[in-house]
């Protein structure tokens, strides 16, 4: 029997979820590199193991979709903020992670500096600083680091399985 883990990606829009999500589930060779804002919500799945599924859920990052955010996040075994790696997004994010931190209580929740190829891009240390959650940078567009963003995802679920336990 198949069981699936929901896991919730949030952030503002053009901080790289939907890529995000094209990366861990599409084995391309190149990624769109144009803006296509989500509408509402988008899903991918990766395989954990030979019987669990993780459902990874893009909430749309417009502020207009934000109203969708609290019942998405209903279910997530874990949540991912993905930011852009400037400071006017990580502060953003930061406001984000506080106005919806009652809704991902005993959640674990890890961020994406994402966009760590653009110069003056803040180092996933000083994101993390800001954001008091763990981050990781990464470059989602790159499908070099495919397999280090399932790495994350897959570590992340297997470390709260083991906490639970």
């Amino acid at each position: 029997m198949t069981r699936y883990v929901k896991v919730a990606l949030m952030g503002s829009g053009y901080a790289g979820k939907s890529t995000l999500i094209k990366l861990l589930t599409e084995n391309t060779e190149k990624l769109n590199t144009n803006y296509q804002p989500t509408v509402g919500c988008d899903v991918g799945t990766i395989s954990l193991d030979d019987s669990t599924r993780v459902t990874l859920l893009e909430m749309g990052g417009q502020s207009h979709f934000e109203f969708m955010w609290a019942d998405l996040l209903k279910g997530s075994k874990m949540v991912v903020v993905v930011t852009e790696s400037n400071p006017k997004a990580v502060l953003k994010t930061r406001m984000l992670l506080q106005k919806y931190k009652d809704k991902m209580n005993g959640v674990p929740v890890i961020a994406i500096a994402n966009k760590q190829d653009i110069p003056g891009s803040m180092k996933p240390r000083s994101v993390e600083d800001l954001l008091g959650v763990p981050t990781y940078g990464m470059v989602a567009i790159d499908p070099k680091q495919r397999l280090d963003g399932y790495k994350l995802i897959v570590n992340g679920l297997r470390d709260m399985v083991q906490i639970a336990a």
